[in-house]
């Protein structure tokens, strides 16, 4: 039993001593937290309520346009759109000499079946596609303005993106999460990602390991004084000793980002990582890499070498693979069939 903890510690010593370990603990974290702290200095200021009014104000600069309105749909002009933006023109021969004289830049024609049609014409004396993209967007909000009865909260709402909020008719289900926000997919991919990383990395360690002192037949000199049993416990255990440790700092620093974040980034509280899964977590990796050490070591003593030991491992990753292939219709769907199966499943459990 000595002589486990004795392996267990040079393990964990030698993995944690390293300076990529080390700079990987560390940089993890802290870039995420120096990315959040300069957008609360120079963002914060920044941040405020949205501005009143349909349309943006006129900009200096902004060459006017006109319109013939055949339809007689357009009777009000939003704010905004100031007098001398979109000058109306009662004849295509007054609109016309307009152009000519250079008091505006092109005019619109809107015919009588617009209605029917939904094309209206856009006269204008020396064409340049790329402009007529960006000047053609004030007839288009002034047509739909009207066409709204120039209520601005009418177009202000149409022009809003339409917020859908999921109801699950499960009678214990808690309230679901406001599915258009995109933290809705990205917290929970992130925790999957992280427990992929933090399982195979530590399994990686222990392949490697094995692998190598095989190679290097410094396990033969270990097997005449050590039991196979107690060399295999000790490198497991001190590896995931090193495995727990980066998860338990990396979930830790996440579960602080978001709460210290929640009012920088919008953060809903439903989307809040809860503290319980630091608990949860701990539980899920050690039963996951368990598993995965396990065979990896097995991997490891198998083949002759670490190049082969690398290729063989594919077959191994694969399961775990999965949910990762499945992550957007597992957040989708948590409670659907083919994601409480994949979270049965011993290979697959640990990052469903």
């Amino acid at each position: 039993m000595n002589k486990m903890w004795i392996v267990l510690k040079t393990e964990f010593i030698n993995t944690v001593s390293r300076r990529s370990f080390v700079l990987t603990l560390i940089l993890v974290p802290l870039v995420p937290a120096l990315i959040l702290g300069g957008l609360s200095l120079f963002g914060g200021d920044e941040a405020g309520p949205p501005s009143e009014g349909v349309i943006e104000p006129e900009q200096e600069g902004q060459i006017s346009q006109g319109y013939v309105d055949q339809a007689g749909i357009i009777t009000t002009i939003p704010e905004g759109v100031g007098e001398e933006r979109l000058i109306s023109y009662e004849s295509l021969e007054s609109a016309r000499e307009a152009v000519a004289s250079g008091r505006i830049s092109g005019y619109y024609v809107i015919p009588p079946n617009y209605i029917e049609e939904g094309t209206i014409q856009y006269v204008i004396d020396d064409f340049n596609p790329l402009a007529a993209l960006e000047t053609t967007e004030i007839i288009e909000v002034v047509i739909q303005y009207n066409l709204l009865g120039g209520d601005p909260q009418r177009f202000q709402t149409y022009q809003t993106t339409v917020q859908i909020e999921r109801i699950d008719l499960a009678p214990d289900e808690e309230a679901s999460r406001d599915q258009s926000s995109p933290l809705a997919f990205y917290v929970p991919y992130g925790v999957t990602m992280l427990f992929y990383i933090v399982i195979m990395t530590s399994a990686s360690l222990m392949l490697n390991s094995i692998a190598k002192e095989k190679e290097n037949r410094v396990m033969e000199i270990l097997m005449s004084s050590i039991k196979p049993n107690q060399l295999l416990a000790g490198k497991i255990l001190g590896l995931g000793v090193v495995g727990l440790l980066q998860l338990i700092v990396w979930m830790g620093s996440a579960l602080i980002l978001l709460r210290l974040g929640g009012t920088t980034l919008n953060i809903p509280p439903n989307l809040q990582l809860p503290p319980e899964i630091l608990p949860w977590g701990i539980l899920f990796f050690v039963l996951g890499y368990l598993l995965y050490a396990t065979v990896m070591a097995g991997i490891g003593a198998l083949v002759p070498n670490l190049k082969e030991a690398s290729q063989a491992t594919f077959v191994v990753i694969l399961p775990i693979l999965i949910p990762l292939m499945l992550v957007g219709a597992i957040i989708d769907q948590p409670h659907a069939t083919f994601s409480v199966v994949l979270s049965l499943i011993p290979f697959t459990a640990p990052n469903t």
